[in-house]
Formats: C-alpha cells, structure tokens, sequence
C-alpha cells in the first residue's frame, strides 16, 4: 500500500468517525410523540434513583424520559477554591451536547454544584434551570443532610427535578408554598410541596 491510499484511508476513517458522532447527536430515536428528555448523569449517580426519576417523572409531565450513559464534568466548569462544580457553566455546556431531537437535559450529580447569586459570587444551590430553557442540572448534595430516609430523598431529588424542568417550561416562582414552583428562599421547603398549582398548569409550555 503507497503513501497515498494510506492517507486516504486514514483520512476516511476519521470522517467516517465525525459524522456517525454527528448523526448520533442529531437523530436520537424517539419512538413517541412525547417531547423527550434525557437524564444525563454526572460523575457517578444511581442507577435506582436514575429510574425512579424516569417513571415519576413521565407521570408528572407529558413527556418520554431516555437515561444517558454517565459523562463526567468538563474541566471548566470546576471551580477549584471551593472543591465544586459551576451550575450555569455546567448547562452550558449540556446544552452544546444535547441531542436535537431531546426538548431539554437534565444533568443529574452527587457533587456539590453553586452559581452567581445577587453579591454571592458563589452560591451554593440544590439546582439551577433558566426560564425557558433547554437544560438544568440538580444536585443531591443539599438534599442528603436531613433526609431520614432514601424514599424522602428521593422524592426531594424528584421535587427538584421537576421544578427546574418547569422553569425551562416557562414557569416562574410561584407563591403557593404546597406547588413544586415554590422560591425555595435557601429553605428546605420540598418536603411541603404536592404538585403543580392550578395557575403553574396553566402556564406550563412543553
């Protein structure tokens, strides 16, 4: 084999490569006419509660839940003096990977993530979703500390979960302290909250 046809296979190789990494972004199969979402879990995450996630979660909105294979975080969005992870520069970047054909990602992770909050450069969060959006990103870091149990926890990390989904549905805070939209405030408040209130209903665009 010359030098030439060398290159040229190599060099076909490498295509090849990019565009089957391209098409599988782009053509996620969703065999529903449901919006998709995937769960993308970072650094480590568990499967159970991965699941646990995905039925509640598709009974809670009218959606069709995928679970991703784990990814882990992209070095710059480490912030080092405080050992975590930047939230608004980690759904940066998951919406650069989500997949076309999925509405919104939700990146899922047991470590620590914080964002810029009013004059806290650092702001220690349970989660963080933009309104509207295309991706949030939740940790159960915060949510650990005084769960009694793995069901209480759980449905906390449910809870959150699906507040951020709602505000890149387009929901704002919500007053009522019984609806998943409730202002947290830095309180744990999730243990109080049932559901979608009829006003948030009506609001939501999925």
């Amino acid at each position: 084999m010359n030098k030439m046809n060398h290159f040229v296979i190599i060099f076909l190789f490498l295509y090849l490569s990019s565009c089957a990494r391209d098409k599988a972004k782009k053509e996620m199969v969703i065999e529903t006419n449901k919006p998709g979402i995937l769960l993308q879990p970072l650094h480590s995450f568990s499967k159970q509660t991965l699941l646990y996630l995905k039925n509640n979660i598709e009974q809670f909105y009218p959606v069709h839940v995928i679970i991703a294979s784990t990814k882990e975080f992209p070095s710059n969005v480490y912030y080092k003096p405080r050992n975590r992870y930047r939230a608004d520069s980690t759904i940066k970047w998951l919406k650069q990977i989500r997949p076309d054909s999925i509405r919104l990602i939700v990146g899922l992770t047991d470590e620590d993530i914080s964002t810029t909050k009013g004059l806290h450069k650092d702001f220690g969060v349970m989660g963080l979703g933009y309104q509207p959006g295309k991706a949030c990103v939740v940790s159960t870091v915060r949510l650990r500390k005084s769960a009694k149990t793995s069901q209480q926890l759980n449905q906390r990390i449910f809870k959150v979960v699906v507040h951020e989904m709602g505000h890149n549905f387009g929901l704002p805070h919500c007053l009522d302290q019984t609806c998943i939209m409730v202002d947290a405030e830095g309180k744990m408040k999730l243990d109080e909250e049932t559901g979608l209130c009829n006003d948030c209903k009506k609001k939501l665009k999925i």
